[in-house]
This record gives structure tokens, C-alpha cells and sequence, in this order.
């Protein structure tokens, strides 16, 4: 008996060890969250500052950090749903920081569900399946990179932090109260002064707010206007931050025993397809911005259609030996550097402005010289 006793009791010990048959592991339906670049995270004080220049800009250079939903394993490996350029993706926890993140200073924050997550009455199984389920219908939704709609549907697209809203109060589970925040009470505001070339390097104030409180925050920005960024309400901007949802009272901290770092990145490119080569080996990083843009660009609008995709593999096919050329030389490097000037300022209008009105706007910038030279012509023969 007391051998039988001793074996339980063993057996026992070795199953809470490896987790078999307990109730610890994260739940599906918890919300993860990281910092950004240097382990900021815009509302952590001091972090209350947006982009300045244009390449900061085109990056989403914003440290606002990052939110994604863990949704359970699928044949053994564990999932999560979350929204990123250029559009809400399924992959591997492991791809929630990307080693390139990492290597920019990002680090896990961690992970929080409901309040009431383990009341099964609030919570049933049921409810659980139907958040899931919801996360799984948006993939593929398009990334709200102006921050227009924030929360979706999917037609009109979402943020991380927007989509994990969406998601939660869908199945009537409010996490931050609606509502926009201008400055005072429930928040922070910081008075930042722009000064590059958005600015023609000229000092212009705006206010940044963040809500503790409510969803929206108000922020001003020299271009938010003209580039059309940010939730408009009552004639001002708003976004929601990461941040903001992360400190309310609706959620409780989890333990995370899951993997959520070192991943390879966005699914988009797990068929194989490298990096920016060229770029890369003018600009001496792979995570400089402007290669960074370039490869926005890529993954966004080339590798979306069949001919992008053709030009992308031949271009990996015979860039690397004239990439490797070009890093060998360092007046080269100059020289390639500004001759992409052209391709990066292009680069930079599609991904806020889209293709047909760049093509539009560049089509009027080549015809104009001839137009002006036909009047001319016109007119001298009139006299």
C-alpha cells in the first residue's frame, strides 16, 4: 500500500511538473503586448513624442508598441492573430517580436485577459469559441496605416490595438471606455515642437495627449492634415495607443509560458523571399529607414499581385553579387544612395497616398514640362 501510495504521489508530482493535466498555460483569448524600438512604448512616461521627419513617418516610427490576441495551438504550435503592415495575419507566437524587432530593443511587456476571464458564467466556452472565431474571420483585413478607422470593420481595416477592441467588444466585453480625450484629467499631454524638413526646418508646436482613461487620444502633427492621419472628431486628430488599453482596470495580468520573441516575422515572407539588398548595402543596415521603407513597399503592394511577385524573386535572384559589390565601396555606396532618392520619395507617396494617385500625380509632373512647352509654342505662333 505504502508502494502504491509513494507511486501516486510520484506520478503526481512529475504530471504538475510538466504541466500535464493542470490548469496552468496561457489562455486562449489573452492579449499580448510589447514596446517598441529602445523599449519605449508612447504613454510610459516620458514617451509622449510622434514622428518628425519623413522617414520616421514611413516607418510607423511611432514607439507606440504592440498588441496581439494568442488564440490557442494549432498541430502543436502556438498561434496569435494581430494586425501589422500590411495586413491582420495568423503565425507562429514566436513571430509576435521578430528577432529584427529584438535587435532594435523591443522586449515584452506581457500578457493580460478580462477580470472575469475564469467565471465560466460571464465567460462560457462558447463565448470563448465566438472570439476566436471572430479574430480568425478579420485575417487578412487590410492594416489602417493612416489610423483612419482604428477599430475596422474589415473593409475599412484595423490597428493592432484597434483590432483586439473590435474583437472583444463584438463578443460584449467593453476593455476601454469610448470616448476622445483633448487634455486635463484621465491623461498627459506634452507640447512637442517639430523642426526637419516637414516643417522646412522651421520649429512648429503640437500638442500630444495620452488617455489613462478613455480610447482616443488627440495629437497634432504639421502633416496629419495634408496625409489625412488619424481619427477625426469635432475638427481634431485622434489615435488609439497600445498603451492606453494596456492600464485599464477591465484587464488582469497573466503569466506567459508561451514563446513570443526571436520569430522570423510577418507570414507574408515565410515562402523565402530575402531583404533589400541593394538598398541594404548603401544604407550599411538592413533596419535603417529607408530600407525599411522599400521594404514596406515590397510587402505591401509587390508581393500582392503575381508580376510583383516575379519581379521581387528575380530581383533576390540577381541583386546580392552587385549588393556585395556595392558594400566593398564607399563612394558607391554615395552615389547608389542618391540615386534611390527618386525611388524612395515615389516609395513614400504610394504607401501614403496608394498607387493610382501617385501614378496620377507623377503622370501630371512629366507632362507638365511638355504642356508648358506646347502653349509656349502656341502662343510664339500667334504672334
Amino acid at each position: 500500500m505504502k508502494k502504491i501510495t509513494c507511486s501516486l504521489m510520484l506520478s503526481f508530482i512529475l504530471l504538475t511538473m510538466l504541466g500535464v493535466g493542470s490548469a496552468l498555460g496561457l489562455e486562449r483569448g489573452a492579449i499580448l503586448y510589447h514596446s517598441s524600438k529602445g523599449n519605449d512604448i508612447y504613454g510610459r512616461l516620458p514617451q509622449l513624442i510622434l514622428p518628425e521627419s519623413i522617414g520616421q513617418i514611413a516607418f510607423r516610427e511611432m514607439k507606440s508598441g504592440h498588441v496581439g490576441l494568442y488564440i490557442g495551438t494549432t498541430n502543436g504550435n502556438h498561434r496569435i492573430i494581430h494586425a501589422v503592415m500590411p495586413i491582420v495575419e495568423e503565425t507562429d507566437s514566436n513571430n509576435f517580436i521578430p528577432q529584427e524587432d529584438l535587435d532594435t530593443g523591443c522586449q515584452y511587456i506581457g500578457a493580460k485577459v478580462p477580470v472575469n476571464f475564469s467565471d465560466t458564467t460571464a465567460w462560457p466556452v462558447e463565448m470563448k469559441d465566438q472570439l476566436i472565431l471572430l479574430a480568425k474571420e478579420q485575417v487578412g483585413a487590410k492594416y489602417d496605416f493612416q489610423f483612419l478607422h482604428q477599430k475596422g470593420p474589415y473593409a475599412d481595416g484595423f490597428t493592432c490595438v484597434g483590432l483586439i477592441e473590435y474583437l472583444f467588444e463584438n463578443v460584449g466585453y467593453d476593455i476601454t471606455p469610448n470616448g476622445y480625450y483633448k487634455d486635463g484629467i484621465g491623461g498627459f499631454t506634452y507640447t512637442q515642437v517639430y523642426n526637419s524638413e516637414l516643417t522646412l526646418w522651421r520649429d512648429w508646436s503640437g500638442l500630444n495627449t495620452f488617455s489613462a482613461s478613455v480610447e482616443y487620444s488627440k495629437f497634432e502633427h504639421p502633416v496629419a492634415n495634408i496625409l489625412n492621419m488619424g481619427t477625426l472628431h469635432d475638427g481634431d486628430r485622434y489615435m488609439f495607443f497600445p498603451y492606453t488599453q494596456y492600464v485599464q482596470a477591465s484587464t488582469m495580468a497573466v503569466t506567459t509560458d508561451i514563446p513570443v520573441s526571436g520569430g522570423s516575422g510577418t507570414s507574408i515572407l515565410d515562402s523565402g523571399v530575402g531583404g533589400c539588398f541593394i538598398a541594404t548595402a548603401a544604407y550599411g543596415s538592413y533596419l535603417h529607414p529607408h530600407v525599411r521603407t522599400f521594404s514596406i513597399l515590397r510587402d505591401r503592394y509587390l508581393l500582392m499581385s503575381t508580376p510583383g511577385r516575379t519581379f521581387v524573386k528575380m530581383y533576390y535572384q540577381y541583386s546580392p553579387p552587385i549588393a556585395d559589390f556595392i558594400s566593398r565601396h564607399d563612394g558607391l555606396k554615395a552615389a547608389v544612395r542618391i540615386a534611390l532618392l527618386p525611388l524612395l520619395g515615389l516609395s513614400i507617396l504610394i504607401l501614403w497616398g496608394g498607387p493610382v494617385p501617385t501614378a496620377a500625380m507623377t503622370a501630371l509632373f512629366l507632362l507638365l514640362p511638355v504642356f508648358l512647352f506646347l502653349r509656349k509654342r502656341m502662343k510664339h505662333q500667334e504672334i
